[in-house]
């Protein structure tokens, strides 16, 4: 019941900071949203600061999840399928967050917090490459590079998709031209 109580308002928490930005919104609201009273918002998190840390280690959280669910069905085929699960999922996941993730980036950057999730995709995408330098499709020299490479060029599409010019192409075209030129690079001819 206690972590229900915790996920509701997690969620009404994400909508509320999304709708209103993170300095407007009111933790009455917040608490409306979830269906609790203030009190029983404020003996889960005591101020407004760890209901945004809780609310980021949740999507982090489920952000992984996702990435590892993508890659279960995938995880014995070639590297191209793999990165490709990895990269629709984290295009698929910005998408989901995107109004959460816009006020989010209201807030100064936690190198720590950050340094956590690169570690973890970073992870995540060095067996994705090792399993593909072993199984001889993708080249070895430079392999040091590749999961910055990627995730740098994952990074810097979500950037501009969250403009609004490049609103009208596609997420999904996205990670495929991203995916088009990183494999170019890095597989065997």
């Amino acid at each position: 019941m206690k972590e229900a109580t915790a996920d509701a308002i997690l969620s009404a928490a994400a909508g509320v900071f999304a709708r209103d930005g993170l300095h407007a919104a009111k933790m009455e609201s917040i608490a409306e949203q979830a269906g609790v009273s203030v009190g029983t918002l404020y003996n889960h998190f005591t101020d407004r600061a760890a209901l945004l840390d809780a609310l980021r280690a949740k999507r982090r959280q489920v952000m992984l999840e996702r990435l590892d669910a993508a890659q279960a069905p995938v995880a014995a085929r070639p590297a191209r399928e793999q990165l490709r699960a990895f990269v629709t999922a984290v295009f698929a996941h910005a998408a989901e967050q995107d109004a959460f993730v816009r006020a989010l980036v209201q807030l100064p950057e936690d190198p720590a917090r950050k340094s956590r999730m690169m570690a973890e995709l970073q992870r995540r995408l060095n067996a994705i490459i090792d399993r593909g330098i072993q199984a001889g499709d993708i080249r070895a020299e430079g392999r040091a590079f590749y999961p910055a490479l990627l995730m740098g060029m994952v990074r810097g599409a979500l950037d501009r998709l969250r403009e609004d010019d490049a609103a009208s192409l596609p997420a999904a075209a996205w990670a495929e031209e991203i995916l088009r030129v990183f494999l170019k690079g890095i597989e065997v001819d």
